[in-house]
């Protein structure tokens, strides 16, 4: 795993990061990795589509045969693997941590494949090419690795895009620069970026 991804991480429960690895190794393993990756995105479009469902799973007024329960839709269509995943959760009493498990699993298999995600602010939406242009230069950087780019725009950057990518920024927005020049010019702070 590289460090930013190592890095990235660290804000997940340390459980839910061992149980993640684990599942990974076992998953790539019984070469049935590729399969529970879109399974696992499937559980997380799932928790993104209805809130309240990491929220009810954390309650901790909730047992756990109750929480399996609420997930059993999910683990009635789960492959073998997954539903040995969950089952295994609610014995140890971890159903809370399937949302991070399936986060974690995601970003580490794609680190192993040497996928690399970034959100790429910019003035306007950037089309196709120009996202397949900036992943090109950005995996120029780093042979070998692959950049998956998410445009968001942000108007207030006047022009020019701004690239965060696992804590780090490189940002060539017109508002950087202008910034940059008054601050040379007047020794003023820069603006606080959102």
């Amino acid at each position: 795993m590289s460090h930013a991804t190592e890095r990235a991480t660290r804000r997940y429960p340390k459980a839910a990061r061992v149980y993640a690895r684990t599942f990974l190794e076992h998953a790539t393993a019984a070469g049935v990795g590729d399969a529970v990756r879109d399974e696992l995105a499937a559980v997380l479009e799932t928790f993104a589509k209805v809130p309240g469902l990491a929220r009810a799973l954390s309650l901790t007024a909730l047992a756990e045969d109750k929480r399996a329960r609420i997930l059993a839709p999910l683990a009635d269509k789960a492959s073998e693997p997954v539903r040995r995943l969950l089952k295994l959760l609610e014995q140890k009493g971890r159903l809370a941590l399937l949302p991070d498990v399936a986060a974690l699993y995601l970003r580490m298999e794609e680190a192993a494949r040497k996928v690399r995600r970034a959100r790429v602010r910019s003035a306007v939406a950037l089309d196709a090419a120009q996202l397949d242009a900036l992943a090109a230069g950005l995996a120029a950087r780093s042979p070998g690795t692959t950049y998956l780019l998410e445009n968001e725009t942000d108007a207030s950057l006047i022009a020019g895009f701004r690239i965060e990518e696992d804590g780090y920024v490189t940002d060539a927005s017109l508002r950087h620069k202008l910034d940059q020049a008054r601050r040379n010019l007047t020794g003023a702070p820069m603006a606080k970026v959102a």
